[in-house]
């Protein structure tokens, strides 16, 4: 258990500066031993501890009515849906693993997550993704995009959970660093809320799960915080990519949370099974002794380190009454997975390590990862609010033929169909089939046994985090909200995922701050509480010879109630002849957009508009008209533009559109801007009067864009084709970059 080098060069060794190693000193009282200090850097990483971050996310809003378990009070979020349900919510990156295992990358990276929700006794229902890779004529970008792709298809057969939505993106912004976000959603009755915690002295505490090995005991590739300090590890590659005892494990705390008191359950992921320990030691507020020796392992030899800091997926802890531990034993049995007694609650805040009657480290667990007295430093930021451009239409030629502009966009990934993308997931499992004939703004996620659903999205357009990421970030979450509210569900509450480069950069740091403080503002504004999230920090590309930060990225998971499944709402037009109108001001404004990048070649510039107060009323007229059933479709304009949603609601069913444009706005902006606040919706010719009513009653600016087609697509009486070959360039664009066509 002793280290060959001077405690304190071995200090050095770990990371551990001066300041640190002191304060080690000053917790234990003497010097520590070199197991000692390396659980010390391990639960005092960025990863762990949240140490440059967690002063900053304490600012965001986490009360709400509804909430059950607030954001870092466990491994997940819960909010009440009533009925006796709750929803359990939690978004994970995974992207250093992706950018050098892509495969093997995603498939843990969605393991951790779901095993974050069934930790909490909930029972995982769907996935959603939101990805990033480098500019398109990279090879790079197209090996990680399909190899990504495999794996979270093959995590989703061998799970048997559906991947029901999410966002994919292109930029140079993410060349060589794709960033890779999961959020895995999952329902439990209230009652059965499982909370991270030991309690109870003398009750038991169990590793359960599969076999511990030697995975990811050294140069881990999944827990590194420096891009540029990655190497690759020996790993357990079949384990890794067999996620059934993953499945198993899912099954089995369902079962016991049915017929066990547990008083308390936790994940052992990347921070092994000291990490663990010590979390359930600080959030029950008592101590723990644990006896390393008793855990049951695959590997011939393994010694008292390699089973604390072991990685092996599919294990979780668990605390028991003794008089439990025969019942429990027998259950496991049943799902081919083990179990091992591996210590005992004791009073205290001690977590004290033992091998074979010696004791070879002890953690004060409130010093430890999360714990209240843990370390944080304060770091400066910059604001980078930046002087960009604000594109003045007017500097630029209009274009003379915008059929053609319609093929030049067509090339960008960006807007273009994910297909190909979604062909890859298992629609048998996602028991909402209305999902897949007629597409929504929200993936929606079926409540058996009642006559609700949940909405759920993912969302964070970076291209508007580049010069003002305050605004940006409002937008992301904006967005979000206005997604389920156009699937009709109300807004219920976020798990973020916020992916920056190096914090000790002020520049960087800066725009983590703005976008905390944008996400803060917005959820205060649409009154949505973030219940989990994650940080992910390092985020760094190497270009001509130097690392480089990625874009910043803040992406918003947000889960909403669909109350009544009549309120079910669909973006797919539905009958030749429906009127086609406009809710929202369209503007002078390409600013950000996918337009702007492709055709005039502008590459950066300020966000495109956005007032609240207009998003604020726009989203509770679109709410109130959904549920009085005025309405055929709803989709709202976003990425790409009106002509882009348009096409996305003209596809599902192949119908077209004849409308034409606003007088007051050049057309290349009215049809490709992105500014925010606008939702086009389709009516019936006999609800037309009545939805007219509605519209001047409200007071929100609304226009007839035209009407829904059999099959033409025409703009100001100059026709721009047919669906049907508009959407065979749309749909197969992807997957001939894929194949370098």
């Amino acid at each position: 258990m002793e280290t060959s080098l001077p405690i304190k060069e071995e200090a050095e060794r770990l990371n551990i500066c001066s300041e640190e190693f002191d304060k080690i000193k000053e917790i234990l009282n003497r010097e520590p031993n070199g197991l000692e200090l390396e659980v010390f850097s391990l639960l005092w990483s960025e990863h762990a501890s949240y140490k440059s971050s967690l002063k900053w996310l304490k600012t965001l809003p986490v009360d709400g009515d509804k909430v059950l378990v607030k954001a870092g009070d466990d491994s997940a979020g819960a909010v009440d849906l009533g009925n006796g349900l709750a929803c359990v919510m939690k978004v994970e990156s995974h992207n250093h693993p992706c950018s050098i295992q892509p495969r093997l990358g995603s498939i843990t990276g969605l393991r951790t997550v779901t095993r974050d929700i069934t930790a909490m006794g909930a029972r995982p229902l769907s996935v959603l993704s939101s990805m990033r890779f480098g500019e398109g004529k990279r090879d790079t970008a197209r090996w990680l995009f399909a190899e990504v792709s495999d794996g979270l298809s093959e995590f989703e057969k061998g799970f048997n959970v559906p991947i029901v939505g999410g966002e994919t993106y292109f930029s140079e912004g993410y060349n060589s660093s794709p960033v890779v976000n999961n959020l895995s959603i999952g329902v439990v009755e209230k009652s059965k809320i499982v909370e991270g915690k030991a309690s109870g002295v003398g009750n038991l505490i169990l590793v359960v799960g599969a076999l511990t090995g030697k995975d990811g005991i050294d140069s881990d590739v999944f827990a590194s915080d420096l891009l540029a300090e990655v190497s690759t590890k020996a790993v357990a590659m079949e384990q890794l990519m067999d996620v059934s005892s993953e499945r198993n494990l899912v099954d089995l705390v369902q079962e016991l949370t049915s017929g066990i008191s547990l008083k308390g359950l936790n994940t052992i992921g990347t921070h092994g099974i000291i990490g663990a320990a010590c979390e359930m030691s600080t959030k029950g507020k008592v101590g723990i002794n644990l006896e390393l020796e008793n855990v049951k392992h695959r590997d011939e030899v393994l010694n008292a380190r390699e089973v604390l800091l072991s990685q092996t997926w599919a294990r979780i802890m668990v605390c028991i009454e003794p008089k439990d531990l025969k019942e429990l034993s027998t259950l496991v049995e049943k799902y081919n997975l083990s179990v091992s007694t591996l210590g005992q609650v004791v009073e205290g805040d001690l977590v004290s390590c033992n091998y074979k009657g010696e004791c070879i480290g002890e953690f004060p667990s409130q010093y430890m990862g999360l714990g209240e007295l843990a370390p944080h430093i304060n770091l400066p930021g910059k604001s980078i609010k930046q002087e960009a451009l604000d594109i003045k239409l007017d500097l630029y030629n209009e274009p003379d033929h915008y059929p053609d502009v319609i093929k030049q966009m067509l090339v960008n990934l960006n807007v273009t169909s994910k297909r190909w993308l979604t062909d890859k997931f298992e629609r048998s499992l996602n028991k909402e089939g209305l999902s897949h004939q007629y597409p929504s703004d929200a993936a929606f996620i079926d409540l058996e046994g009642t006559n609700q659903a949940l909405a759920a999205t993912m969302d964070c357009n970076s291209a508007y985090m580049q010069t003002d990421a305050n605004i940006g970030a409002q937008i992301a979450v904006a967005e979000a909200a206005r997604n389920i509210v156009c699937g009709g569900g109300v807004p219920l509450a976020i798990s973020d995922c916020l992916n920056f480069g190096n914090p000790k950069d002020e520049e960087i740091y800066g725009t983590f701050i703005d976008s905390i403080k944008g996400i803060t503002k917005a959820c205060q504004d649409f009154k949505i509480p973030v219940i989990s999230g994650n940080v992910s920090f390092y985020n760094q590309r190497s270009e001509e010879g130097q690392l480089k930060a990625i874009t910043p990225t803040p992406v918003i998971g947000m889960v909403g109630l669909v109350e009544d499944k009549r309120h079910h709402s669909t973006l797919s037009f539905r009958h030749k002849g429906d009127m086609i109108f406009i809710i929202g001001k369209s503007r002078n404004d390409v600013n950000s957009s996918e337009y702007a990048h492709s055709v005039l070649n502008v590459k950066k510039s300020i966000p495109p508009y956005y007032n609240v107060e207009e998003e604020l009323e726009l989203q509770a007229t679109i709410s109130e008209m959904i549920r009085v059933g005025l309405v055929r479709s709803v989709h709202d304009v976003s990425n790409g533009g009106l002509f882009f949603s348009l096409l996305e609601s003209g596809i599902p069913l192949e119908f077209g559109f004849d409308i034409t444009s606003d007088a007051e706005v050049r057309k290349d902006a009215f049809l490709f801007g992105e500014s925010q606040s606008r939702v086009i919706v389709s009516v019936s010719p006999a609800k037309q009067d009545d939805f007219v009513d509605f519209m001047i009653d409200k007071g929100v600016a609304f226009s007839i864009l035209g009407h829904v087609t059999k099959g033409e697509l025409r703009i100001d009486d100059e026709s721009y084709g047919y669906i049907k070959d508009l959407k065979k360039l749309f749909e197969a664009r992807l997957g001939q970059w894929v194949d370098d066509e």
